[in-house]
């Protein structure tokens, strides 16, 4: 089994967080609940349930919310209740909306032009391309708005619509359009837009510049640099930024000339557009040329901070004219060159960097951190003659510039075997870390004398993790009893680096020691042996020891201390034999609280089929930790033996868990139907989820729980990829999801569909200019040859330390936290009494782990 790094909770390893509170989620009596104040004589009232019922499941909601919009006689409750349908996505609505566009109530007609771009569809675009005429120019603005988003979802036809009212006499209907147009990205609007340069607004021409900077087209550079000359700063500054975003090294020479002219702001904008051109492929010699003005003036003091800030936006295309300058080619400053270098991080700077330690006109440690930034094997050799020197402030240096250097390269290891001995204690602790990353064999006899007392404790540490790097490669003499030996003697702050150190070696040699220590130890940091003695177990064939050790560890999960009691159960998820699983199961029924959820979390570990009937009556718990690992748990089974579970009574319970289960239940019910479903052949998927089951899930799609949505995309992925039209609509409807996170769910999914459907390619166009960095990068991620048939598999193991595991307070224990895997799938659990969350089953790549509390940022 293959191994995964800890992760800790980003931003919140020792933090205490709030739990989430349990949702009240969507039922069609709930929704009838809501909407019964929609009868009051008092307008606030109704427009209190109109908001309720905007919060509810669109699909449910949609009946009230129309009869609210044709008949209520309070406009502002009419008015909330058509936004709601908007935001639902409600067609039902759209004839309703049209009619309101001609209303001579022009607040309502420009809330049906908003209403209408949320919702889209050819009614609706042809209704609000009508209303652009319309006299009234709040309309204007908001179907000018409204058709943006339409283009933004695939429809390319609105830029001709909107071209026309860049010649709107309303300033605000000509900003509203300019803004749209950017968005889309269009290039027939380049032409339109650089008409409007000479506006009477000085903020209409500012705007029309810079859209045509970001549209792209090279047609407008004449008139941009022409602006260059305009008497008003702000509009040379707009233009030279629009220059600068086309890469138009036509321009250069009209730039250079501005570089010492107007304000010092202005002059910075200047030099940022000729560095921004001068790193264009295309730029050639102009831009060699450019970028050699730019490092030239770093000699001038007064230019400096400015010409830097260029030069870094530049990156590696100015090392080329940095590299001059060090090499006594070109005017400059070699401290700032060293430091631009160091951020360039680029592999031809070496042989310069090299020169200046020579030369010492920087000061080394400067030099040495931009060598290590090179990630160049040709840096290596300085670096490590820099640890010979008689400062200690070098040695440092060297020794923190080496890391991104070391790689597998053995050169470094008899080096850094030497400086274990180093007389400054910073040099001693890297050098033991760095021997760890390069799981060096050679250093472990010195690191194992670097683990015993009489060494600093930090020196310790570092000393125990990398015996544990290079116990992951194979086996250390003397290295599990050295360990073993910490847990015994040492300060308590070491148990922890050791336990894990142990569970990466994984040496038989340590489970007798084990055993016996995990007997007679009665220190608080016991658990952390049991930890150890069930990640030794992890992987192996069974022997008389290891049926020994499993007795031990079942004896264990009874202990008094639950800390220890979790390390055993997880101990015994480690170890993998399916004889421990009555035992778990039993405890899953009987045993105390916290013990039940760890329990029904190990028989998903174990893939214990016979656990089912007990995880089933676990699910059905009012303790959401319970019911929630133990829905997870069942997903974990069902995935891994998909064909001995009763597929579609469980979908029944999984659904049910999702709509009005609490926090962690809902979103686990949701995960394990998406495994269950990828986990079947495309041709059995649509079984399980027949009849009201289907209208189950597609309510999933607007779930209050982003992270259920989340869970669903990756359900209606199977589906969609089984050729189910329900669900490639509800994977569009989530490409539109308010949270970016759900957006690249949808977005991954569809993408991996490789379909030529229009419906997926224009959310798949929408998602490229999402706002979202995330939405845009997953929605270029190539198609695959076919779609995919699996999620990634879950192969590696992990411990996530998620909170302080030096804090007292029981009440940080047991806390929500969400983990989502690169397969995609959201895992919602609780901390354990030792603050940790651990799986045996993970997919290969890079986990996030964040507190409950922080699911509405997600």
């Amino acid at each position: 089994m293959r191994w995964q790094r800890v992760v800790v909770a980003l931003g919140l390893a020792l933090g205490v967080t709030t739990p989430t509170r349990a949702h009240a989620f969507d039922w069609a009596g709930k929704v009838e609940v809501d909407a019964a104040d929609l009868d009051s004589d008092d307008p606030k009232k109704r427009l209190d349930a109109v908001a309720q019922l905007g919060a509810d499941d669109p699909a449910l909601a949609a009946p009230y919310l129309m009869k609210v919009i044709d008949k209520d006689a309070d406009a502002s409750v009419r008015e909330a209740a058509a936004r709601a349908l908007g935001a639902g996505g409600s067609e039902a609505a759209v004839p309703s909306m049209i009619q309101w566009l001609n209303n001579p109530d022009k607040k309502e007609a420009a809330t049906a032009a908003e209403v209408l771009g949320d919702i889209g569809g050819d009614a609706a675009t042809s209704a609000l391309i009508r209303s652009l005429g319309d006299s009234d120019a709040g309309v204007r603005v908001n179907a000018v708005r409204a058709l943006g988003k339409i283009g933004l979802r695939g429809n390319p036809n609105v830029v001709i619509a909107l071209i026309p009212r860049l010649e709107d006499d309303k300033p605000e209907v000509k900003r509203e359009t300019i803004d749209q147009l950017e968005q889309l990205g269009d290039r027939r609007a380049v032409i339109p837009l650089v008409a409007r340069f000479g506006d009477t607004q000085q903020e209409i021409r500012n705007r029309a510049i810079r859209a045509v900077g970001r549209l792209g087209d090279t047609s407008a550079v004449p008139a941009l640099i022409r602006l260059l000359d305009d008497s008003n700063e702000d509009v040379r500054s707009a233009a030279a930024g629009a220059l600068g975003q086309l890469g138009a090294t036509e321009a250069i020479d009209a730039l250079t000339e501005q570089l010492n002219s107007g304000s010092d702001l202005f002059r910075e904008k200047v030099a940022i557009a000729l560095a921004q051109i001068a790193a264009s492929p295309t730029s050639g010699k102009a831009g060699e040329d450019a970028m050699r003005i730019l490092v030239a003036n770093l000699a001038s003091p007064q230019q400096r901070a400015r010409t830097v800030s260029a030069l870094k936006l530049a990156g590696r295309a100015a090392v080329p004219a940095l590299v001059a300058h060090l090499s006594g080619r070109l005017a400059g400053d070699p401290t700032t060159a060293v430091q631009l270098l160091d951020d360039a991080a680029d592999a031809r700077a070496t042989a310069a960097l090299t020169a200046e330690l020579e030369r010492g006109r920087v000061a080394t440690p400067l030099v040495l951190k931009a060598l290590g930034a090179t990630h160049d094997p040709a840096a290596l050799v300085p670096l490590l003659g820099a640890l010979s020197n008689k400062d200690a402030a070098i040695r440092l240096a060297a020794m923190e510039a080496l890391e991104p250097l070391l790689g597998d390269d053995a050169r470094a290891g008899d080096v850094l075997i030497e400086h274990l001995g180093d007389d400054d204690l910073e040099v001693r602790v890297l050098a033991a870390q760095y021997l760890g990353e390069l799981a060096d064999a050679a250093a472990a006899p010195k690191l194992i004398a670097l683990t015993q007392a009489g060494n600093p404790e930090r020196l310790r540490l570092a000393a125990i993790d990398a015996l544990g790097e290079i116990g992951v490669k194979g086996k250390i003499a003397g290295g599990a009893a050295a360990l073993v030996a910490v847990l015994r003697d040492s300060p308590t702050p070491l148990h922890r680096a050791a336990a894990t150190a142990l569970s990466y070696l994984q040496d038989p040699d340590a489970i007798e020691p084990l055993i016996s220590l995990a007997r007679a130890d009665r220190s608080p940091t016991r658990d952390e042996v049991v930890r150890a003695l069930g990640a030794t177990l992890r992987g192996k064939d069974a022997s008389s020891s290891l049926g020994t050790a499993r007795r031990v560890l079942r004896d264990l999960a009874d202990d008094a201390n639950p800390r220890v009691a979790d390390a055993a159960i997880c101990g015994l998820a480690a170890a993998n034999n399916l004889d421990d699983a009555p035992f778990l199961r039993e405890v899953t029924e009987q045993g105390a609280s916290d013990r039940r959820r760890s329990a029904a979390w190990a028989l998903g570990e174990l893939h214990d089929t016979g656990g089912l009937a007990v995880l089933a009556t676990a699910m059905g718990s009012t303790d959401d930790r319970l019911a929630g690992d133990a829905a997870w748990a069942v997903g974990e089974i069902v995935a891994a033996s998909p064909a001995d579970a009763k597929l579609p009574a469980l979908a029944d319970t999984w659904l049910h868990l999702a709509r009005h289960g609490a926090w962690a239940s809902s979103i686990d019910g949701t995960a394990a139907l998406a495994r269950a479903l990828w986990a079947v052949p495309r041709e059995a998927r649509g079984a399980i989820v027949a009849g009201t089951r289907r209208s189950d899930l597609a309510a999933l799609a607007f779930h209050r729980s982003r992270l259920v949505r989340i869970d669903a995309a990756v359900a209606f992925g199977a589906l969609a990829a089984a050729g189910d039209d329900d669900a490639i609509k509800s994977l569009v409807a989530l490409a539109r999801d308010g949270s970016p996170h759900v957006r690249v769910a949808a977005v991954h999914q569809l993408v991996q569909l490789a379909s030529k459907d229009d419906r997926v390619a224009g959310a798949i166009h929408a998602a490229q200019v999402d706002s979202d960095a995330s939405v845009r990068d997953a929605a270029k991620a190539a198609p695959p040859a076919q779609p995919a048939a699996a999620l990634l598999p879950r192969t590696e193991w992990a411990t996530f330390y998620v909170v302080d595991p030096s804090a007292d307070d029981a009440a940080v224990r047991q806390e929500a936290y969400f983990i989502q895997g690169a397969d995609g799938l959201v895992w919602a659990t609780y901390s354990d009494a030792r603050g940790d969350i651990t799986s045996e089953h993970v997919p290969h790549g890079d986990s996030t782990i964040l507190a409950a509390s922080r699911e509405s940022e997600y």
